[in-house]
């Protein structure tokens, strides 16, 4: 019986403690207005010739190639954002 109530109020905790943290955590980024997020790139220069390639070919007014880098020393990734005008 005690072992039972021992596992209850560990994953009573191990839950109550999940909420806190994840009440902690920052939001993801929000789209910028009237962008669509379109993919997340580790390399620049395609984000760019497929952001440029969509634009010629009609499939979006505009884009630009927003650079982030994960952590002070995490890599870092392109976000294709995309606008229809």
């Amino acid at each position: 019986m005690r072992g039972r109530r021992w596992k209850t109020l560990l994953v009573t905790m191990a839950l109550a403690l999940g909420g806190v943290v994840g009440a902690a955590a920052t939001p993801a980024a929000a789209d910028p207005p009237g962008g669509t997020l379109r993919g997340v790139y580790y390399d620049g220069q395609f984000c760019n010739s497929y952001g440029s390639e969509g634009a010629r070919t009609g499939l979006w007014s505009w884009y630009y190639c927003e650079y982030r880098q994960s952590g002070p020393t995490g890599p870092g990734f392109y976000f294709l954002w995309t606008f229809n005008y």
